[in-house]
């Protein structure tokens, strides 16, 4: 037998119970629900043995037709028409040396935010399993050490209940009171309680868009799934990439999570070793599968990415500027530097001229001058 799930927490807050795979097909519970009533079954198991978990806890669940319901592992599965009702019960075994009291509520079932299933708080308001699940006796029930107890159930479909598929929980929650200096800790196990309603099988699934952020050198991609079906199921998915030399793919995670029917899951993906320069276009692909039943694929807007070296662009563009104007000011100083020497050039040439004329130059004109008015 599969081991209970439990949850413990500090003070008085409590975490929801993680749970296993769902073993039951949805078909399975279609064909119990051909008969006029519930399709569980008509005698429990005498003296069912603890289960297994409760060897190793303070306490353990299981169903009171433990080995006769639809799933296994001790939970709950019923194939029940609208407006239909069944009564069932749960074993609480308690392995201590202590008496112990529980309290037993039944609640929604609801996607958690990382991914998988848990039950709702209890104090939320109850919108399906939770608020059909009715105990026949108090909620808090007290068993001796060494023993165990029975609590009774009821479950009743409301009139023109939709087909489709329901989950819920029964949970038992042990509170452990806080020693000196200590707190409050809270363990609670959750049975699941899965409701086919007979009808037409309507598997739907949506994507939101397809969004990607720039994530340690790569890009992160980012898409939630939506179940706007009436049925249980779990989904898988990839990113598909087209560009470059060949086409690839990505797994989105987490993979194998269940998706209740008005849920919703958050998948991600990350593509790395991205080129310096081309074109990628990506597309996230969602295959969601009934338990033993259809599968069906839906794939999201495509989106396309350009890369370019922006930093090596810039920096060579950077270097033709500096080169640039490294050419500028050298063409200046030559330009300078010619007219000197066209300069230099037109005075030796005219001081040829006069060598030649006979003429020399004075080192001193004014005595050139003077000379010239004694000597005509």
């Amino acid at each position: 037998m599969n081991s209970c799930l439990r949850a413990q927490s500090g003070a008085t807050a409590t975490r929801p119970a993680r749970f296993p795979a769902l073993w039951s097909p949805l078909l399975a519970g279609l064909v119990l629900a051909l008969a006029p009533g519930a399709q569980a079954a008509p005698a429990p198991v005498p003296s069912p043995t603890p289960p297994e978990s409760a060897a190793k806890a303070p306490f353990g669940v299981q169903a009171g037709l433990y080995g006769l319901t639809t799933l296994t592992g001790g939970h709950f599965g019923y194939a029940l028409k609208a407006g239909a009702r069944i009564e069932d019960s749960a074993v609480i075994y308690n392995e201590s040396d202590e008496a112990r009291t529980f309290h037993v509520y039944g609640a929604d079932v609801t996607n958690a935010a990382g991914g998988g299933l848990a039950p709702a708080q209890e104090g939320q308001k109850m919108a399906a399993v939770g608020a059909w699940l009715k105990l026949d006796s108090e909620a808090t029930v007290t068993v001796r050490p060494k023993s165990r107890a029975t609590v009774r159930f009821s479950l009743a479909v409301p009139v023109g209940t939709p087909p489709g598929s329901y989950l819920g929980s029964l949970v038992t929650a042990l509170r452990t009171p806080a020693l000196s200096g200590g707190v409050n800790t809270e363990t609670r196990i959750a049975r699941l309680v899965e409701l086919t309603v007979p009808g037409t099988a309507d598997l739907q699934v949506s994507l939101t868009e397809l969004e990607h952020r720039s994530a340690d050198g790569g890009e992160e991609f980012t898409v939630t799934v939506r179940n706007t079906g009436n049925v249980l199921y779990t989904f898988a998915g990839t990113l598909d990439i087209t560009g470059g030399s060949s086409a690839r793919t990505v797994p989105l995670t987490p993979t194998g999570i269940y998706v209740t029917p008005g849920g919703s899951a958050t998948i991600t993906g990350r593509l790395s070793d991205l080129p310096a320069l081309g074109r990628r276009t990506v597309t996230a692909s969602v295959t969601a599968t009934v338990p033993g039943g259809a599968a069906k694929t839906v794939d999201s807007n495509t989106v396309r990415l350009s890369y370019f070296p922006w930093l090596i662009a810039t920096l060579i563009v950077g270097a033709f500027l500096v080169l640039g104007l490294l050419l500028v000011i050298t063409r200046k100083r030559r330009r300078a530097w010619l007219r000197r020497r066209a300069e230099e050039r037109t005075a030796l040439r005219a001081l040829r001229r006069e060598l030649r004329a006979g003429n020399p130059p004075a080192d001193d004109p004014h005595e050139a001058r003077a000379g010239g008015a004694e000597h005509p």
